[in-house]
């Protein structure tokens, strides 16, 4: 995919969002053929959507749930400044497919851990965590039937990022 239809791939998803809409999966020609495919098309609904990235969601982090969307492995979807709500929050579910809340641990980092060749240990990630807070994902996917959508779709999608709740007085996500 190049740029253009990279931007455009996720204009039509920020579209479908905001207009509540479903739909079967993006058209041939702005549908991401790999997860790195998909991770860019992600890279630009903050851009899109006038919004900063103020922190990463965890979807699919068993292997239940990776077997259920059939993906290998874990997907990180952004948490875009405009889908943070400050609690004590309210929230219209209008437009939401799934119509689920899960219970999620938020980690403020104190420090960043930039990319490198090699994984950061257990200990040295620990060492980078500043705080834990509990939060409240509401997840939702654009399309009508994210089952099958495939991974390099639900990546584009945000993997399925839609509402999150620090709990905290400010809307700071972790």
């Amino acid at each position: 995919m190049d740029s253009a239809h990279t931007v455009a791939a996720a204009r039509f998803l920020w579209d479908s969002w905001q207009g509540s809409r479903k739909i079967g999966g993006l058209p041939d020609h702005l549908r991401p053929a790999t997860e790195e495919e998909g991770f860019a098309v992600q890279s630009q609904l903050p851009s899109v959507a006038g919004a900063s990235r103020v922190g990463w969601k965890i979807a699919a982090t068993s292997t239940a749930g990776q077997q259920h969307i059939g993906v290998p492995g874990p997907l990180v979807g952004t948490l875009l400044s405009t889908r943070v709500k400050p609690s004590p929050a309210r929230f219209s579910l209008a437009g939401n497919g799934m119509l689920v809340m899960e219970a999620e641990f938020a980690f403020r980092m104190g420090r960043t851990l930039a990319p490198r060749s090699s994984e950061y240990t257990v200990d040295e990630v620990l060492a980078a965590v500043e705080s834990l807070h509990p939060a409240i994902e509401v997840p939702d996917s654009r399309y009508a039937d994210f089952v099958k959508a495939g991974g390099p779709q639900i990546l584009a999608d945000n993997a399925c990022a839609w509402a999150y709740w620090p709990h905290s007085t400010s809307a700071s996500p972790c």
